[in-house]
């Protein structure tokens, strides 16, 4: 689980492998999160105890510029859809194209 420090001081590739290796582990644990039985407090806990040290291990020697920091939060909110699954409702999302235009209320009347 160590890090991998290059010559040129850049963690870009550092950081797509540690998001690889949360990859592994939430497809690893997937069994985990995909029980119904379980709440969302309790795969949200197993979030930050499996993926999160995985993917973050060895971030205290980063040197992160904003491009960077942004990866690991799409990473995360991604990992997080996953598990909880997207409310497109509750975020204000439409399903469709013809939902923003409003072509598809025509097609109701």
């Amino acid at each position: 689980m160590g890090t991998q420090n290059s010559n040129d001081k850049s963690v870009e590739e550092e950081i797509q492998r540690r998001i690889l290796v949360g990859n592994r582990t939430y497809f690893a644990a997937i069994s985990l999160f995909r029980i119904r039985l379980s709440s969302r407090a309790t795969k949200i806990i197993l979030y930050k105890t499996l993926i999160r040290p995985a993917v973050l291990c060895g971030a205290e020697g980063w040197t992160v510029t904003e491009r960077e920091e942004q990866t690991v939060l799409i990473f995360e909110r991604e990992i997080l859809r996953r598990i909880c699954g997207a409310k497109y409702e509750k975020w204000g999302m439409q399903k469709s194209n013809e939902s923003r235009t409003g072509r598809d209320e025509q097609w109701r009347k």
